[in-house]
């Protein structure tokens, strides 16, 4: 799973001091938008194999603080805001269609997969060199919201998510394998607050 990063700060309150020439505390919303993703490889040749991949959630978030100059006790708050997938390459001589799911699990935890994407007849063609917006489903965002907060709280979680593709049309045989990688994203924010002084001018 990697991940990159973007930062953007709103100003939410103002505390002015009353004294004219002093110092006034300002207060701001620190909202930081992270990006991680995980890549899976498909090399189908019969029944349907779910693929998968491990997320330490709270490496994820410290790389996303570290890289923007906060900490953990910055950040009051964490959650998923949007998922996309895409097929990162391909090169076989006819497409494949797929309908399944995106499912998520606590691994720490012992928990079941849930599912947080359903997909249909996507196929594989159309979706080369896409990042295509799925809708959440609620489950799996429960799953990944409860991680992060869990994470705040002092607890080190870990996702595995896993891909299982309910039909495949054509469907794959040893002589025709369905071969191919691609890509799921996922969204969150991080949100906390810091203040600090400036001039007061008047």
């Amino acid at each position: 799973m990697k991940h990159t990063m973007i930062i953007m700060i709103a100003i939410v309150a103002l505390v002015a001091l009353s004294v004219p020439g002093c110092l006034e505390d300002k207060v701001v919303q620190i909202v930081l938008t992270g990006e991680t993703f995980a890549d899976f490889q498909e090399d189908e040749d019969g029944a349907d194999e779910a693929e998968t991949a491990i997320v330490d959630v709270g490496a994820e978030i410290r790389a996303i603080l570290e890289n923007n100059g906060y900490s953990t006790s910055d950040i009051e708050d964490a959650f998923v805001t949007s998922i996309f997938y895409g097929v990162t390459s391909f090169d076989q001589d006819h497409d494949w269609v797929l309908s399944g799911s995106i499912s998520v699990r606590r691994v720490d935890l012992g928990g079941s997969f849930v599912p947080i994407v359903n997909y249909s007849s996507q196929s594989v063609v159309v979706a080369l060199g896409q990042k295509i917006a799925a809708p959440l489903e609620q489950p799996g965002v429960d799953v990944v919201n409860q991680a992060m907060d869990d994470f705040l709280a002092g607890v080190n979680p870990v996702l595995e998510f896993q891909v299982h593709h309910s039909s495949i049309d054509p469907a794959p045989t040893p002589a025709d394998p369905m071969v191919f990688e691609w890509r799921a994203w996922l969204d969150i924010q991080l949100v906390g607050s810091e203040s600090f002084e400036i001039p007061d001018p008047f």
